[in-house]
């Protein structure tokens, strides 16, 4: 139990400025100055790139002639069928932004694209750069993610990074193979009036978060996740604040998680707040979904194959102080949010790497002032669903609050306390074990064969009008038992 245990948890885991001269002598000039002390002014390159009539056609050639930090790359509206690579420090400062405020007028492609290391894995990845701005584009199609920015190295809480205040805003990212925008090892930063969809994992993914003594804050707002497998994913993310955003139509819809396959863990320190986390029943595993699970299942354990989870809103896996307060979280046909640990955190592994503990522990997490279920109107299957694992865990003031009850061994107030919540035993085991029963009703669930079968478990029902959304479900679904 206790192995099947670690590997089904382990399932939640993968501005500008601008000048006006004509666009063919724009490509290579010094944008207008900007003041030093002293009254001196420093100039920044402008680079702009078209299909006709400027001197760089790609963004691979305008990246090439990027010398000095603080350079603007500036994309006129056309299709650019390529994958861009930033590596270093040099390109600090670094804004590439379409010409246009809609997004779609610029577009990249990630169908036969290349990259100056072969197929193109993404359409902009940015490497060690600090204080990157992307705004204003479309990346779809990619072999792994549409805009990617990350450090490679690890720094203590004391050190800078490499990957500082990073922002993406007015972004697409569509149908790329695993995420949409992502940022990894980065502190600070934005991701705002974004959209990401159609993701064989996550739409926004902020992974690898460094611990830091003056921690800076990770902002995503007026966002839009929908049809992933993942709305939004953070493998050990601190410091988020996740606000006046739309989850919906995804697998799951907002998954904070703890492994041990990325550094800092774990996850927590965090907030979502005055969002909507709604529809989650995206069945990705049927065949008409258009969507293809990163994992395609986790091995087979006694003959069982285990499998992302669906019919999700809120999954805080292993997470460590974070506060869920002020959405509407509706019409999700498993469970609401859902708490749980692994006692192993070990991904199916073994050898140093593999460090049994309670840092991938669900503790110190707060469900406060939700309102579940529209009034009625458009239930969750159940609003609250945990393991019993931890302690600190609370959840108050929130408009109904349904849940998965009592088993034989603990009551109802042991898994969902009041806030501030009880000491263990009273409330949570206080280690990374949680109920068995709880513990065998989630193994159970993700071990449905075929996997679309989970759906059979679902409490289904028609959605009421909600402002101008639609519900994603897929035809024709799964055949019961």
């Amino acid at each position: 139990m206790k192995k099947l245990l670690a590997c089904v948890l382990a399932a939640f885991a993968i501005a500008a400025v601008s000048i006006a001269v004509p666009a063919s002598a724009a490509a290579d000039g010094p944008a207008a100055g900007v003041a030093k002390k002293g009254g001196k002014k420093k100039n920044k390159k402008v680079f702009t790139v078209c299909k006709h009539g400027c001197k760089y056609k790609t963004l691979t050639k305008a990246a090439k002639k990027v010398k000095k930090k603080n350079s603007t790359i500036k994309v006129k509206p056309g299709k650019y069928v390529e994958g861009v690579i930033f590596d270093g420090h040099k390109y600090d400062g670094l804004t590439i932004k379409g010409t246009k405020s809609d997004a779609s007028k610029v577009i990249l492609e990630g169908k036969n694209a290349k990259s100056p290391d072969g197929l193109a894995q993404n359409a902009i990845e940015t490497i060690n750069v600090n204080d990157v701005t992307l705004k204003n584009m479309t990346a779809q199609n990619y072999a792994s993610n549409g805009f990617f920015v990350r450090s490679d190295k690890e720094v203590g809480p004391s050190e800078k990074g490499d990957c500082n205040n990073p922002v993406m805003d007015n972004l697409v990212a569509s149908h790329n193979r695993g995420y949409g925008l992502f940022f990894f090892g980065c502190a600070g930063g934005k991701m705002i009036n974004s959209t990401g969809y159609g993701h064989g994992d996550s739409g926004f993914y902020v992974g690898a978060t460094p611990e830091q003594n003056k921690p800076k804050t990770t902002l995503l707002k007026n966002d839009y996740a929908y049809e992933n497998v993942l709305g939004y994913s953070g493998t050990n993310s601190k410091y988020i604040k996740i606000t006046d955003s739309y989850f919906y139509n995804n697998g799951a819809g907002v998954v904070p998680n703890t492994l041990d396959s990325e550094p800092y863990e774990p996850t927590g320190d965090s907030v979502l707040q005055n969002s909507f986390v709604f529809w989650n029943n995206f069945n990705y595993y049927l065949p008409n979904s258009g969507v293809e699970t990163v994992s395609n299942g986790l091995g087979e354990i006694g003959g069982a194959t285990l499998n992302y989870p669906t019919g999700i809103g809120v999954v805080l896996f292993g997470a460590d102080g974070w506060t869920i307060k002020n959405n509407e979280i509706f019409g999700n046909f498993k469970w609401g949010t859902a708490l749980f640990s692994d006692p192993f955190n070990c991904e199916g592994e073994s050898g140093p790497d593999c460090t049994p503990g309670d840092d991938a522990m669900s503790q110190n997490n707060q469900i406060i002032n939700n309102k579940n279920g529209r009034g009625g109107t458009d239930v969750n299957a159940i609003d609250f669903w945990s393991d019993g694992s931890g302690g600190g865990n609370c959840f108050s003031g929130n408009t109904s609050n349904t849940n998965d009850g009592s088993t034989p061994d603990h009551s109802a107030a042991f898994f969902y306390p009041t806030c501030p919540a009880p000491a263990p035993p009273t409330s949570g085991t206080g280690g990374p074990g949680g109920d068995v029963y709880q513990v065998g009703e989630l193994v159970g669930y993700t071990t449905a064969t075929p996997p679309q079968n989970m759906q059979c478990t679902w409490s289904e029902h028609a959605h009421p009008a909600f402002q101008d959304f639609e519900p994603n479900e897929v035809e024709p679904g799964p055949v019961c038992p």
